[in-house]
């Protein structure tokens, strides 16, 4: 079974780098040090064979397998009758330790003992420079660089491409909410605490743990608490079905869980579903620690359901003008003026839909009432700027005689736009309330003062 977030898209204005500098760097680690793994491997393997250790050790890995995993004794029996290589004992990590308390125990007994645990220590200095020997985390043998060392290893092009598909899904929003340091502390921190639950639970293992799942199960814990009870849109796929649905996204979180408890006692796998485990537990909690990042979020995406609605009615008015319904589309835009005041968007709108009668009352007062909420919002952005500019040159060409620019309008207009550092606008709108003997500030006459003076070096 598949669940994942379909809700946001990525904002390649501002490009998620963190994220995808982790995906390059597992991809770099997978082709440029993986990928040397087949010769390691290969050497190992002769000189396993050129200290004749298959032959000295089979009898010893059949005694092995007898004393602890009984289960594969007539498979391995069946398989090694003919005399084939002991592939599964040059990498069995047990059966290293299983050999020391032979030496130990039968020292006495075995001849040429010195020369077999020469060749061994050969082969296994050799055998342990492959990548996930040298650095996987091995629980029982668990050294700290291989917390983090082991998150940029893979099991091959599969799980190198799954991961780094989720990794790209859940960082790109993480990232953007959380911001470069606090998102790549959550990513490694989810990684280590999935590494510390896995040898929790099996402490004694010597299997190599490797792949970045418990760190991106950690992104994926942290996304669920980003989002919490906002429901948010899912795709689902479960063996033949697939589809999508919408749900608080805290609802999905204990599915998740579950899902890697179902893993862990139902399918014969060698996924580290307890390090999925740790992963999601440990992003969950990061992000319930960082109060102020979800209160941001929260915002800037209200924010952006604002707009997306906003937008959506935009383009109803512009239909029903398309339709040459001027009547209703421009009692609509005069309703998305006053709910959404801060955006330029409608005032530009209906202004437009004004336009075509210059000489009617209604077009200059929409003009009015547009310059008028751009200079007594607390604050502005460099779109609502545009928009003024490019109303007040239309306005100016369709009605020059401009009643709706009063000397008092334009004065503010000119602090207005130097608030913004635009100067040259500033000083336009400063001489238009100069003409009208609107006593200009200080700054406003020293930027006229100084235009002038340019304009007069030039002649």
């Amino acid at each position: 079974m598949l669940i994942i977030p379909i809700q946001d898209k990525p904002d390649w204005s501002r490009p998620p780098l963190i994220t995808l500098a982790l995906i390059a760097l597992n991809v770099f680690v997978f082709l440029f040090y993986q990928g040397n793994d087949d010769a390691k491997l290969a050497l190992a393997a002769d000189t396993y064979h050129s200290h004749q250790l298959d032959d000295i050790e089979r009898p010893y890995y059949r005694d092995y397998l007898q004393a602890y995993h009984p289960e594969d004794v007539a498979h391995w029996d069946a398989q090694h009758r003919n005399g084939s290589p002991l592939t599964h004992a040059m990498f069995d990590l047990q059966f290293d330790h299983y050999l020391r308390e032979v030496w130990v125990d039968q020292s006495s007994r075995i001849p040429n003992l010195n020369q077999w645990r020469d060749g061994r220590r050969t082969f296994e200095q050799q055998r342990d420079r492959i990548s996930s020997l040298q650095a996987g985390l091995i629980p029982a043998q668990a050294r700290p660089f291989t917390f983090i060392s082991s998150m940029f290893l893979h099991g091959g092009w599969g799980h190198l491409l799954g991961n780094m598909v989720f990794l790209f899904l859940f960082g790109f929003t993480l990232e953007r909410a959380l911001g470069t340091v606090r998102y790549l502390a959550g990513y490694l921190l989810s990684g280590i605490a999935a590494d510390a639950l896995f040898i929790a639970i099996s402490p004694d293992s010597l299997v190599p743990l490797v792949g970045a799942s418990g760190a991106i199960s950690g992104l994926m814990g942290m996304y669920l608490a980003l989002y919490r009870l906002r429901k948010i849109r899912f795709f689902y796929s479960a063996l033949f079905y697939f589809g999508e649905f919408v749900a608080p996204a805290l609802w999905v979180f204990p599915v998740w869980i579950a899902k890697e408890l179902y893993g862990h006692f139902f399918v014969d796998s060698n996924t580290a579903y307890w390090a999925h485990i740790g992963g999601l537990l440990a992003g969950f909690a990061v992000m319930l620690a960082l109060p102020v990042s979800r209160r941001e979020f929260a915002k800037k995406e209200q924010q952006a359901d604002q707009g997306a609605r906003l937008e959506q009615q935009l383009l109803q008015v512009q239909a029903l003008a398309a339709n040459l319904d001027f009547n209703r589309a421009r009692s609509r835009v005069r309703v998305l003026c006053e709910h959404y005041g801060n955006d330029p968007r409608p005032w530009h709108l209906q202004f437009n839909l004004y336009k075509n009668q210059p000489s009617e009352r209604v077009f200059h007062e929409v003009t009015f009432a547009a310059l008028k909420q751009f200079v007594q919002l607390p604050r502005v952005d460099m779109s609502w700027a545009t928009t003024v500019d490019e109303m007040v040159t239309q306005y100016r060409i369709l009605a020059p005689k401009a009643p709706a620019l009063t000397g008092k309008l334009c004065l503010a207009l000119a602090q207005r736009f130097l608030q913004l550092n635009q100067k040259k606008q500033a000083t336009t709108y400063a001489a238009w309330a100069q003409q009208k003997e609107v006593r200009l500030t200080e700054p406003l006459i020293e930027l006229v003062n100084s235009a002038q003076t340019k304009t007069q070096t030039l002649a």
